[in-house]
């Protein structure tokens, strides 16, 4: 028992030391103290997204019998709390030091780290009992909303705000919860992989985009 948790939750962390491999590699301007910051602040975020979600479903919420219901309380609890509060954490990291490309990384980072570390107090606190699937795309959504929620706050930081990938961060992570509730045996619970691969690609069209704009402004 104790060597299949041990197991699960070194499997929890290859995702995220991954990432900041790859990111590490690929990023030269990327620095050890950047990626040391943005794994605490991942870290750090799950204390109140855990805290607040358990005050709100044990006292506000009833849970509904319908799927719409369940979607609406999904896009809430999951999309709305989880990513305001990330989204919130990103505010710590500073933008005048590091250029957008960096910053979003690090918001790439951060969410991945929130994202593993959930999942570890998920399986050693026994709170739920996760799929060995659904704990990688589990990380990988967290990683590529907060990626969404880095370009929110970087151009909010630098007073030209943009909304949408904030939006499409809350929409993506509450429709990703909705469908991994299925039983995996069911066609829906596969749904959720759907969504993961949707936003990762969302995710590169936004930076993209944006990167694009900041250039455009700054060679005006």
């Amino acid at each position: 028992m104790i060597m299949d948790i041990t197991f699960h939750i070194i499997l929890c962390f290859i995702p995220l030391l991954l990432v900041i491999t790859v990111f590490k590699f690929i990023f030269s301007k990327l620095n050890i103290s950047s990626v040391l910051i943005s794994v605490i602040l991942g870290f750090l975020a799950v204390i109140p997204i855990a805290a607040i979600q358990f005050f709100i479903s044990s006292n506000f919420f009833i849970i509904p019998s319908t799927l719409s219901g369940i979607l609406i309380k999904n896009i809430f609890i999951n999309g709305l709390i989880e990513e305001s509060i990330k989204m919130a954490f990103l505010f710590f990291l500073s933008s005048k030091k590091r250029s957008f490309q960096v910053f979003f990384v690090c918001s790439l980072i951060c969410g991945f780290a929130m994202g593993s570390f959930e999942n570890v107090v998920y399986l050693t606190t026994g709170i739920a009992k996760t799929a060995l699937l659904r704990l990688f795309t589990a990380i990988i959504i967290h990683g590529c909303c907060t990626g969404l929620c880095g370009i929110f706050v970087y151009f909010m930081k630098n007073k030209n705000p943009i909304f949408f990938p904030f939006l499409m961060a809350i929409v993506l992570h509450g429709v990703y919860n909705y469908f991994a509730g299925f039983k995996s045996s069911t066609p829906f619970f596969y749904f959720s992989i759907a969504v993961v691969f949707y936003s990762i690609v969302e995710c590169r069209i936004r930076y993209l985009a944006y990167k694009e704009k900041l250039e455009k402004k700054l060679s005006a």
